[in-house]
C-alpha cells in the first residue's frame, strides 16, 4: 500500500514537472514569434528609409514630367524607362495633327470622290506642318488645301506649300489663330539598334487620333525601294512600332520625346516593320522652306540624267553597269565640269550613296549643301573611277508644289 501511494504521488510529481516543461515551451515560442516580427517591423521601416535616402532621388527624377506652360515643357530623362511612354506622350501629342484630304480620282466608273487620312508635326509655332508627300495628295495629284485637325479639337485649313515624292515630303502651312507647340527635332546621326522608339499618328482613320505605339530601332540605313506614291526609299529608320495606314506623316520618338524621324510606310507583307525618314535629311528643307518658301537641292550641272539599265537596253550596248545614272550631257562651267564628269559616264555612287536610278541621285543629294566636297564614282568605258566634286547653288527656280 504504501508502495502504491509512493508510486502515485511519483506520477503526478512526474507529470507536474512535463506539463510545466510544455508551458515553459509553449511561452518560450510565443516569444520567438513575437520577437521575430517586431525585428521584421523594424528592418522594414530602417530598410526602407535607407533606399529611400539613397535611391529615392534619383527615382523621382528618372522620368520628369514636371510642365512650365501646358503640355509644352515637358523634360524626360533617359536614365529610366518607367512610364516613360506615358512621358513622351505628353510632351509630343499637343505638336501632332491629323491631315484629312478629298478629291477626285478617275476609275472604271469615272471620276470618283477619294479621301485620304494621315499626321503631321508641328515643326514652328507660326504652323508650318511637316508630313509625306502621299499625305498631301489624291491619287497622283497634290491637294490645293487640306484639313488639319489640331490637339485641342480645332480644324483649319492647310495648304501644301512645299511636296517631293522623290523623298516623301511635305510641308504644309495653316494660319493659326496663337501660337501653337511646336515639336522638338532630335538628332538622327546618334541613333543606336535597340534603343526605344515611340511612335504617334491616327492609324486606320482619325477616330483614332493620336495613337501611341512602343517599341526599338530594329535597323539604319534600310532600302526599301519605291513606295505608293512616294519616291525610292532610302537610308530610312527601321521600328517594330507598329506603323498603320494613318501613321504616315506622324512623328518617330526618342525616349527623351524629340522627334527623330517621319513615320512613312510599313510593309504589309510583315509584322512589325516600319520605316520612317530620319529627320536630320529634313531639317535642311524646314529651316530653307520656312525662311524662304522653298527648297533646291544642290546644284551639279547634270542635264537629265536617267537610268543606266534603261539605256543599255534602248542602244543595246553594254556600259558595265547593272545600275547607276547614265549622263547625256554636262552643262558648262558647272561643278560636274570641273570636276570632270563627261558626257557618257555613269555615276554608280556619291560618297558612300550607292545611286540605283535618277530618283536615288536626286534623294543622296539632299545630304548636302553649297560648297560641300564630295566623292563621285562613275563608270567610263567600262571602267570605274572616282572624282570630286564641289556642289554648287541651284541655277533656276523650280516649282514649289508637283503638277502646279
Amino acid at each position: 500500500m504504501e508502495n502504491e501511494t509512493l508510486y502515485q504521488e511519483q506520477k503526478y510529481e512526474y507529470n507536474y514537472e512535463n506539463e510545466n516543461n510544455r508551458r515553459r515551451k509553449k511561452k518560450s515560442n510565443k516569444s520567438v514569434i513575437v520577437l521575430a516580427i517586431v525585428f521584421s517591423l523594424i528592418g522594414g521601416i530602417v530598410g526602407s528609409s535607407i533606399t529611400y535616402a539613397l535611391f529615392g532621388e534619383k527615382m523621382s527624377s528618372e522620368t520628369n514630367l514636371a510642365s512650365a506652360n501646358g503640355n509644352n515643357a515637358v523634360t524626360i530623362s533617359t536614365k529610366g524607362e518607367v512610364n516613360v511612354a506615358q512621358a513622351v506622350a505628353q510632351k509630343a501629342i499637343p505638336s501632332v495633327v491629323g491631315i484629312t484630304t478629298k478629291g477626285q480620282v478617275n476609275s472604271m466608273f469615272g471620276a470618283v470622290e477619294a479621301k485620304g487620312t494621315g499626321s503631321g508635326i508641328i515643326v514652328d509655332e507660326r504652323g508650318y506642318i511637316l508630313t509625306n508627300a502621299h499625305v498631301v495628295k489624291v491619287g497622283s495629284q497634290v491637294v490645293d488645301t487640306a484639313t488639319v485637325l489640331l490637339d485641342d479639337g480645332t480644324t483649319l485649313e492647310g495648304k501644301p506649300i512645299w511636296v517631293d515624292s522623290n523623298i516623301d515630303i511635305a510641308i504644309v502651312k495653316i494660319e493659326p489663330k496663337g501660337k501653337l507647340t511646336a515639336a522638338t527635332l532630335g538628332d538622327s546621326s546618334t541613333l543606336q539598334i535597340g534603343q526605344t522608339a515611340i511612335a504617334i499618328g491616327n492609324p486606320i482613320d482619325i477616330a483614332y487620333q493620336r495613337s501611341v505605339t512602343q517599341g526599338i530601332i530594329s535597323g539604319l540605313n534600310r532600302y526599301v525601294g519605291q513606295v505608293n506614291g512616294g519616291g525610292y526609299m532610302t537610308g530610312l529608320i527601321q521600328t517594330d512600332a507598329s506603323i498603320n495606314g494613318g501613321n504616315s506623316g506622324g512623328p518617330l520618338l526618342n525616349e527623351k520625346g524629340e522627334v527623330i524621324g517621319i513615320n512613312t510606310v510599313k510593309v504589309n507583307s510583315a509584322e512589325g516593320l516600319g520605316f520612317s525618314i530620319p529627320i536630320n535629311t529634313v531639317k535642311p528643307i524646314i529651316e530653307q522652306v520656312i525662311n524662304t518658301g522653298t527648297y533646291n537641292i544642290v546644284f551639279m550641272g547634270i542635264e537629265n540624267p536617267v537610268n543606266a539599265v534603261d539605256v543599255q537596253r534602248y542602244l543595246n550596248k553594254d556600259l558595265g553597269v547593272d545600275k547607276g545614272v547614265f549622263v547625256f550631257a554636262v552643262r558648262e562651267n558647272s561643278p560636274a565640269k570641273q570636276a570632270g564628269i563627261e558626257a557618257g559616264d555613269v555615276i554608280t555612287k556619291i560618297g558612300d550613296t550607292e545611286i540605283e536610278n535618277e530618283s536615288s541621285l536626286r534623294v543622296a543629294l539632299y545630304k548636302y549643301k553649297v560648297g560641300d566636297r564630295e566623292k563621285i564614282t562613275i563608270v567610263r568605258d567600262g571602267k570605274e573611277k572616282q572624282v570630286e566634286i564641289e556642289f554648287g547653288e541651284y541655277l533656276k527656280d523650280t516649282e514649289n508644289i508637283e503638277g502646279k
